[in-house]
């Protein structure tokens, strides 16, 4: 007690907090610093989750945000009213005594005079003068039926409602109210038809505004910073809508000096679009039969190979070993032709055989990682065993491989990624065989396929790494085991 009360006293105490603060900052520092490693290692995976989740118009947009976000719209409603102009023809008439006469056109002595039909007397009829009411009537010694009525020409600004039209809305323009209560349409589609006629009165139809979908921007207004809708651009400034009240405000400053107004928007609906044109199921339980397959015999022939090596007088087995490894400088290429010629009389080109087989007759990387473990196992247990009455085949089973297990995880997991993520041998030996193709072809082919869409790429390549992800991530102890095991990663 005395000793922590010299400790927390005078220079010692000022000594004692000076090198728990640097402790602290040196472990902040190295965590801060593993952190932001731990970010750039991961960024490329980020980035393709992140892409794989968006539309093309948010990959479009100049700016995109990192995360799957989209501009925020404000769904704008005009006070203003939509309307059309139409040049409306129609049967001219005329106001004579209180009355609406129909106008024909009479010819006589050569000219086109307008007369309105007082009364049709068949054979003839009794006008009245259109430009001279005032002479009286006239008639006319022929039948009102073979005359041309005269039409006439108005220019309208007809304004646009929504009305029901055989049992579907659609926009129609009001041309005139008539005395009973019905009303005169035109179609903006079919402007040289003639209007149609309904038995809807003004009141029961809804006036068509101007709506548009407007993008929010912050607009810093007055020392704050207020989400204003955009509605034009000017050259040398903007007007805005206010969602709150809907009021329009013209702001002096340039809209690409403003950063829009985002929100979160996901689209998972892209990993479905790859599950469905490469035929994901398939192509999942193709990778997944060769890579469990394959993992289990590289396993298992790593496994009796490295036992033969370490608990077996074999002449010359430090230089079959020696030989063993030296098959690892051999490169890959040089053996490829006669391989593929001997799958080729084999008839194994175009399936899975070439993928699986292989693995089954013991591979270098994994015959070392496996011998190196097993040779720290104790031989007392062997001879314990052997005392027991147990063969070679029962010391490996009971003894050897329970010993050994965390070795032989790891060279499963490590076969696993590696038959996973293989792309040259499947797509020489299986490439044009659709129903027996990988994931790692299919991809391949759907990237082509998608070249230009950015986002079903990565939500492709996000499907295919998912199970390795997994298994890393669930495994990882394992992973780290079998590196220091062997001192080299597969």
């Amino acid at each position: 007690m005395d000793r922590l009360r010299s400790i927390l006293s005078g220079e010692n105490r000022r000594d004692y907090l000076k090198v728990e603060a640097y402790k602290y900052l040196g472990t902040g520092s190295l965590l801060m610093l593993l952190i932001a490693l731990a970010g750039v290692y991961l960024s490329p995976l980020l980035y393709m989750g992140s892409t794989a989740l968006k539309s093309e118009a948010q990959l479009a947009d100049p700016d995109d945000p990192i995360l799957p976000q989209t501009p925020k719209l404000y769904h704008y409603t005009s006070d203003e009213t939509q309307t059309f102009r139409y040049t409306w023809r129609h049967a001219e008439n005329f106001e004579y005594e209180g009355q609406e006469l129909p106008v024909y056109e009479v010819i006589s002595q050569g000219k086109i005079y307008k007369y309105a039909l007082i009364e049709d007397r068949g054979e003839s009829g009794l006008f009245i003068d259109t430009e001279d009411p005032d002479a009286g009537p006239i008639e006319v010694d022929t039948a009102p039926s073979s005359l041309k009525a005269s039409m006439a020409r108005e220019q309208l600004e007809v304004t646009l409602y929504t009305v029901e039209v055989d049992g579907a809305n659609k926009i129609m323009g009001l041309v005139d109210e008539l005395n009973d209560g019905s009303t005169l349409w035109m179609d903006p589609e079919n402007v040289s038809a003639d209007p149609i006629r309904l038995p809807i009165t003004k009141d029961e139809a809804k006036l068509v505004r101007d709506e548009q979908d407007l993008t929010l921007y912050n607009v810093p207004i007055d020392g704050e910073t207020r989400e204003l809708a955009l509605l034009e651009t000017t050259r040398n400034g903007a007007t805005f809508v206010d969602p709150d009240t809907n009021e329009l405000i013209k702001v002096d400053e340039r809209v690409r000096g403003l950063d829009p107004v985002y929100e979160f928007e996901i689209h998972p609906e892209n990993f479905k679009t790859a599950v469905d044109t490469i035929n994901y199921p398939r192509l999942f339980m193709n990778t997944s039969i060769v890579a469990l397959v394959g993992a289990l015999g590289a396993m298992v022939s790593a496994t009796l190979v490295a036992y033969g090596f370490t608990r077996f007088n074999i002449p010359y087995a430090n230089l079959l070993f020696m030989i063993l490894l030296a098959t690892i400088m051999l490169p890959q290429q040089v053996t490829q032709i006669p391989t593929y010629i001997l799958f080729r009389k084999l008839g194994w080109v175009g399936t899975l055989a070439p993928l699986i087989v292989p693995h089954f007759f013991g591979n270098a990387y994994n015959v070392f990682l496996l011998r190196q473990y097993m040779m720290g196992i104790p031989l007392e247990l062997d001879e314990a065993a052997r005392v027991d009455g147990a063969n070679p085949l029962q010391i490996l089973w009971h003894v050897i491989i329970p010993a050994a297990r965390p070795a032989l995880v790891a060279v499963y997991l490590f076969h696993f990624l590696f038959a996973w993520n293989e792309f040259q041998q499947a797509l020489i030996y299986i490439g044009g065989n659709e129903k027996n193709q990988v994931l790692a072809v299919g991809l391949q082919r759907f990237s082509q396929i998608y070249s230009s869409q950015q986002n079903l790429m990565m939500a492709a390549g996000v499907l295919t790494m998912l199970i390795p992800l997994i298994v890393f991530f669930l495994a990882q102890r394992i992973f780290m085991q079998g590196v220091v095991i062997t001192g080299v990663e597969k």
